[in-house]
């Protein structure tokens, strides 16, 4: 009778043990499931949620979201601040001048359009879509003016540009803040033509200063000579004079046309 009880307890012991590793391992499994379930989003990032490779359509803002855990759905983040991207691009003017640029673009995806740009896309948006607008854009519109023109009318061209990359972009939910051309060069030997026709228009407008200051002086002179002349001389010196004879006169006119006495 003992033994059996002994039984019964051992029993009741590996059952009370079963039971606990079993609720253990329910609450290791929920807690796996609870934490693989839970996704952080950033400040100024978007969570594009997908089920089996398949854009499910949802979103996630900014703080904390849950989704189907396990790796029911998968969640890509997406940045959706002000990005900015630099290309160095090369084109041909209207009169066929190589021109090379550094251009710089502020763009941002837009809240809503990043799930069709994550399903039409992927997350390399910018080699796929971004770069290659920035490079045609730029071709097309520097073929629009001379080499000569593409100095002059810099800030026309960046305009053109701009537009052309808004209007480009946009269907992909990418939207165009600003771009800036720097570091704008021409060919060597279009830019030593440059040079040398700023070399002469300075020299030609010096030799135009020269002899405009030339001419002045001249009319100057010929307006001081027939302003002096005997007669205003010998008014001035009269008008000066303190009285005393001189005692040489070198040459024959005399200022005071008086003789002189031994």
């Amino acid at each position: 009778m003992v033994q059996k009880r002994r039984i019964i307890r051992e029993r009741g012991k590996m059952l009370q043990s079963k039971k606990f590793i079993l609720v253990a391992a329910i609450g290791v499994v929920l807690a796996i499931g609870f934490f693989s379930s839970v996704r952080q989003i950033g400040t100024g990032q978007v969570g594009v949620v997908t089920q089996y490779g398949k854009v499910t359509g949802r979103e996630l803002g900014e703080g904390i979201a849950l989704v189907l855990p396990w790796g029911l759905n998968n969640v890509t983040v997406y940045d959706i601040k002000v990005q900015k991207e630099t290309v160095s691009s090369t084109a041909a003017s209207l009169d066929l001048q190589d021109v090379s640029s550094e251009i710089v673009l502020n763009y941002q995806l837009e809240r809503g359009s990043v799930s069709n740009v994550h399903q039409t896309i992927g997350v390399n948006y910018i080699d796929k879509i971004v770069t290659p607008a920035i490079n045609e854009i730029f071709k097309a519109a520097s073929s629009k003016y001379t080499a000569s023109q593409l100095i002059t009318q810099r800030s026309k061209l960046k305009a053109d540009a701009l537009t052309g990359l808004q209007t480009r972009l946009k269907p992909f939910g990418i939207t165009v803040s600003e771009l800036s051309i720097v570091d704008f060069k021409f060919s060597d030997n279009f830019s030593s033509a440059i040079e040398e026709k700023q070399v002469a228009q300075q020299n030609a407008e010096r030799a135009k200063f020269n002899l405009e200051a030339a001419k002045t002086d001249a009319q100057a002179q010929k307006a001081q000579s027939e302003t002096l002349t005997k007669e205003f001389l010998q008014k001035q010196a009269i008008e000066k004079w303190d009285g005393k004879l001189p005692t040489y006169l070198g040459g024959g006119d005399s200022v005071f046309n008086i003789p002189l006495t031994d």
